[in-house]
């Protein structure tokens, strides 16, 4: 009885997924005309209205992937896709179409790119894993490297800019925003984005899984001194998002597209209601546009500026050696700033698709895909035999920073690289079998 039945429930779970993105597009898509676009239109985030075939057309590229994958996640980098999918890869099908005069010009050949791209990080996450020897460092002198680790970042942040746990609320970070700027070298910079990504998160998560939830709350305030340095939203919001994943991982990961993608319309959605309710954006704002409608908004910005202006073949970065840089302002996204902002300072970041455009065009797109899905690949190997669930979500706030910069910012500054290296040396095991990195 039960094999009779299983082809039904793998029906039922399908529907619901394909039926949660089908619903997470539409009131993405209300969200943006009824309460985004007639407020931020000055910001670029206008409204053409796209004829209904072409919004059926944006539709249908939105949901196919879901059509297709594997809703059960075995691997960290399957989490990941999903993730991608709907984060970043359905925005840029459907808000461009809004900003765009003619939505089905050449930037269709772009979203068939990153289609491809997709299809790619989906096809690396179920290749044969490698084998990879373990260290046999006991775990107390790992557990000793990172509390000096950890030390070493909180000396460098304190004696930067203090240490303070004031309460900042979101419409007063501008103030905060300006004093983190001007305080900021390069190593401070990258000691605050270690610890907002790795540490706060990597305290949280451990505090989830095991069910610590003292740790867990010590994890939150260590972002929350964090926010109070910069002013950063979205560090304050790293909670939520965690929990969400937390939440999709249910049975071990056996529901997790369906989960995910249903916790995304429902944010989406109860964004949209309660500003509906309170005849306010708030909400919408802080969560949709931020998050999802202004990084594709962007993208389409980047197509358009760098289709017809020379690629930065990273000549302002590591390949400056090998490709002179055509232009006056640091990085592509103060470049996309003033020509759309009218200003130079503004930096507009997109997504890393839409950066690896800037860099070697539609090549860029499809080669920073291939990278990312090996460094995935190597990530699941290393974790093979490790607490799926922990590391999975160790592995969520550095990928959450491809939504809205670099593949080389991630790997670098938002800490991809080094979760890479942390996840070979920490000692953190399941305790049962279920779904494993296979």
């Amino acid at each position: 009885m039960k094999k009779e039945g299983a082809p039904i429930g793998i029906k039922i779970e399908r529907l619901i997924t394909c039926s949660a993105v089908l619903l997470y597009v539409i009131f993405l898509d209300i969200a943006y005309v009824t309460l985004i676009s007639p407020v931020y239109s000055y910001y670029t985030l206008t409204n053409f209205h796209p004829a209904l075939y072409v919004m059926v057309i944006s539709t249908l590229l939105a949901v196919l992937p879901a059509c297709f994958a594997q809703i059960r996640v075995n691997r960290p980098s399957q989490a990941v896709f999903w993730i991608l999918y709907m984060f970043v890869y359905i925005p840029i099908m459907v808000i461009p179409d809004f900003v765009r005069e003619n939505p089905l010009d050449m930037f269709v050949i772009f979203k068939l790119c990153v289609l491809l791209s997709l299809g790619i990080l989906y096809g690396m996450s179920r290749v044969r894993l490698l084998s990879v020897y373990q260290t046999r460092i006991h775990p107390w002198l790992v557990g000793l490297g990172l509390f000096l680790l950890a030390d070493a970042l909180l000396f460098i942040l304190i004696k930067t800019y203090g240490f303070h746990l004031r309460l900042v609320g979101f419409d007063d970070v501008y103030a905060v925003r300006s004093e983190y700027r001007s305080a900021t070298d390069g190593l401070s910079g990258y000691a605050l984005s270690w610890w907002s990504k790795i540490v706060g998160p990597g305290v949280m998560v451990f505090g989830l899984v095991k069910r610590k939830y003292v740790v867990f709350g010590a994890g939150f305030l260590l972002q929350i001194f964090a926010y109070t340095i910069s002013g950063q939203k979205s560090i304050a919001l790293t909670a939520l998002f965690l929990i969400g994943i937390m939440l999709a991982m249910c049975k071990r990961g056996k529901y997790f597209g369906m989960n995910f993608a249903l916790l995304a319309f429902l944010m989406v959605f109860g964004c949209l209601s309660v500003d509906w309710l309170t005849d306010g954006i708030r909400f919408t704002e802080l969560i949709s546009r931020r998050l999802l409608m202004l990084p594709a908004a962007l993208t389409s910005h980047f197509f358009d500026f760098f289709t017809v202006n020379p690629k930065t073949y990273l000549g302002y970065g590591p390949l400056k050696d090998l490709f002179p840089y055509p232009y006056d302002l640091p990085k592509p996204a103060f470049l996309i700033g003033r020509a759309y902002f009218g200003n130079g300072e503004i930096s507009a970041n997109a997504n890393f698709w839409a950066d690896s455009y800037s860099a070697f065009g539609y090549v860029g797109v499809v080669l920073f895909t291939v990278i990312l899905a090996v460094l995935l690949w190597l990530y699941d190997s290393i974790t093979a035999n490790k607490s799926f669930v922990f590391f999975t979500c160790l592995i969520a706030m550095p990928v959450w920073g491809l939504i809205d910069s670099s593949l080389i910012t991630s790997l670098l500054t938002h800490g991809l690289l080094i979760v890479t290296v942390l996840a070979y040396f920490l000692p953190i095991y399941d305790q049962k079998t279920g779904a494993r990195n296979e």
